[in-house]
């Protein structure tokens, strides 16, 4: 003879089973379960774009003001007005590369550990 609550037990982990193979689970009350996870969307990312972009444009100037300490005003100078004699992509390259209020204090800062 069976015992009634071991075929109510054997039911019951049959059930667990199938629900497990379906994809579902139990879950605590108050708990971030599969269910939150599949209801709640996940927020759209904005902006994916300024960080690099603000860290490449960072790292532009830091290099002008480097190489405008390392080389001086003069020579700097000297050289852009040689770019901005050639050709269409120099000519650019002398526009960015001009001296400007941040560049030129960066080149102060960077002076007295330049040498």
């Amino acid at each position: 003879m069976t015992n009634r609550n071991m075929k109510n037990f054997e039911d019951r982990l049959k059930r667990i089973d199938q629900i497990h193979s379906a994809g579902g689970a139990f879950e605590a009350s108050g708990a971030l379960g599969r269910a939150y996870f599949e209801t709640v969307s996940a927020k759209p990312r904005r902006r994916q774009w300024m960080r690099p972009l603000a860290l490449i444009l960072g790292g532009f100037v830091l290099f002008k003001g480097g190489l405008l300490a390392h080389l001086g005003f003069e020579t700097y100078v000297g050289r852009l007005a040689h770019l901005q004699q050639g050709s269409v992509l120099e000519r650019a390259g002398a526009w960015a590369m001009a001296p400007d209020g941040v560049t030129l204090w960066l080149a102060e800062l960077f002076r007295p550990l330049i040498g």
